[in-house]
């Protein structure tokens, strides 16, 4: 589906100012510095991970808000895993180490794009005072600290334990939320099965 919005959606129209293209470019570049999403994948990601399944395998599937546990609701799930796969927390620590590895050679290939969208969204959004301005900020030392930490605080223990702290609320909305949209579309057609249950 995003490929195909981003086939269809035409891009929006792009300031042609080439010094408040520049200027775009610089704000960019100071919080999307080189390297960034590698950093993020191999470094943080995994640590982000460990942190988010040690806290939601010490939760039980009722503080989750997952009814369909049935007996055991009340059981850490932690306890549930390990019956399932003695090994599932090494396992899924491994994996999620191999994936940072993976995922940041992918991101290193992507990165130059999201500056290169960045730079033109920003060109759109803000005026060459705005980004004079801002890039006067980013020379300075505060400035300079926001931006190389920018990014990388989304992924931090402190923002990913509030994230983690929210789940059961959203996990009990859910259902209500899936029932909204199911009224919002039922006037709709089914949609059409894929090809092999045809």
């Amino acid at each position: 589906a995003v490929p195909a919005i981003a086939q269809t959606t035409p891009a929006p129209a792009v300031a042609t100012d080439p010094a408040r293209h520049a200027a775009a470019e610089k704000a960019v570049a100071a919080l999307v510095p080189k390297g960034i999403y590698m950093k993020m994948m191999r470094e943080q990601f995994p640590r982000m991970m460990d942190a988010m399944m040690g806290h939601m395998m010490g939760q039980t599937p009722n503080e989750m808000g997952m009814p369909e546990a049935g007996a055991d609701g009340d059981k850490p799930m932690r306890e549930t895993a390990a019956k399932a796969d003695p090994h599932f927390e090494e396992r899924m620590r491994i994996m999620t180490r191999v994936m940072g590895e993976e995922m940041g050679t992918v991101f290193e290939k992507i990165e130059p794009r999201v500056r290169t969208g960045l730079s033109r969204a920003f060109a759109r959004k803000f005026t060459i005072e705005q980004l004079d301005a801002q890039n006067a900020f980013f020379a300075t030392p505060a400035g300079k600290a926001f931006a190389n930490e920018y990014l990388t605080t989304f992924m931090d223990p402190e923002v990913m334990q509030e994230m983690m702290a929210a789940m059961p609320e959203m996990m009990k909305a859910m259902p209500d939320i899936m029932k909204k949209a199911e009224a919002a579309t039922a006037h709709l057609p089914e949609p059409p099965k894929p090809k092999g249950e045809q």
